[in-house]
């Protein structure tokens, strides 16, 4: 097994390497003519999908700019002798495209029952990405290719001017609401995640139990870039609610994360999980923020 992390903060890398990089992605994406596009192949055989035994997904986001994309929770995955690609594109740049709860009151994911993983997710605010994570239960791959990309950008160009406001209303006043992801009962693993701010990341993060790969590969690439360039007038005072992940009752691994501020990454973490590689397996994560907006006073 072979693990490979590049973990890279915009304020340390090269800002032209950094923009480069996002006009060649969000190109990339734009070209296709739209946001999400996926990949030739279905992506794995998944058994018992659909089922109360395939996994449980519970997302809700408020504000601007939250990307959830390419996240993966089911029970058991097999491929035998096929190549199975999955690739997913999500791309941000107007803050308009991830509105999912229709108000500014902040974001609450509250889990559930089930047999099988569980992931809660709640973001508000700005620049928030939970792309290319896997909290899968077992994956089993024999003779076989399986090929997994998540590509995550979020980009704000924009100038603003105006009165105080929310996020996503214009104003030289930034306000994003607190986060709460609740967690539920589940047998199998079980993922919180809360996200209040700005640039928040958690890309490539691993919360498999058991991955078996018998003479075959496994590669799993996920790249996340937040870049914000706005510029405003006005006084410059923000606010942040809080983040807060509350465990649930779970018989499995855990994990609990609350981001809040600016400039958070939580990337490719390999977690916890048992791998037999009888076989290749890679997995790579990119994380790259780059914050280079600032505020004219009066």
């Amino acid at each position: 097994m072979t693990g490979d992390t590049t973990m890279g903060q915009g304020r340390h890398a090269s800002p032209k390497a950094t923009m480069l990089q996002i006009r060649r992605v969000a190109a990339a994406v734009l070209t296709t003519g739209a946001l999400v596009s996926v990949g030739s192949g279905q992506a794995f055989a998944d058994v018992m999908d659909g089922s109360p035994f395939s996994g449980q997904e519970n997302l809700d986001q408020d504000g601007e700019q939250n990307l959830d994309c390419g996240n993966s929770a089911r029970l058991v995955r097999v491929n035998i002798a096929e190549t199975k690609n999955r690739e997913k594109k999500c791309i941000d740049t107007d803050g308009r495209t991830r509105h999912h709860t229709g108000h500014f009151g902040g974001a609450k994911a509250v889990g559930g029952t089930t047999i099988g993983p569980q992931v809660n997710t709640a973001q508000s605010g700005k620049q928030n990405l939970n792309c290319g994570n896997s909290a899968d239960l077992v994956t089993i791959n024999i003779l076989g290719t399986i090929n997994q990309e998540t590509t995550c950008v979020a980009v704000d160009p924009g100038k603003k001017r105006g009165q105080r406001g929310h996020i996503g209303h214009g104003g030289h006043g930034d306000h994003a609401a607190g986060a709460r992801a609740l967690g539920g009962t589940s047998i199998g693993q079980q993922v919180n995640t809360a996200q209040t701010g700005k640039q928040n990341l958690r890309c490539g993060n691993a919360s498999d139990t058991l991955t078996v790969n018998i003479l075959g590969t496994i590669r799993k690439h996920t790249t996340c870039i937040a870049a914000d360039q706005s510029q405003k007038k006005g006084s410059a005072s923000s606010y942040r609610g809080p983040a807060s992940a509350d465990a649930g009752q779970v018989v499995g691994p855990e994990t609990n994360t609350g981001q809040n501020g600016r400039q958070n990454q939580t990337c490719g973490h390999p977690g916890t999980g048992i791998d037999l590689p009888l076989g290749q397996i890679k997995r790579k994560t990119q994380c790259a923020t780059q914050d280079r907006s600032f505020t004219q006073g009066r």
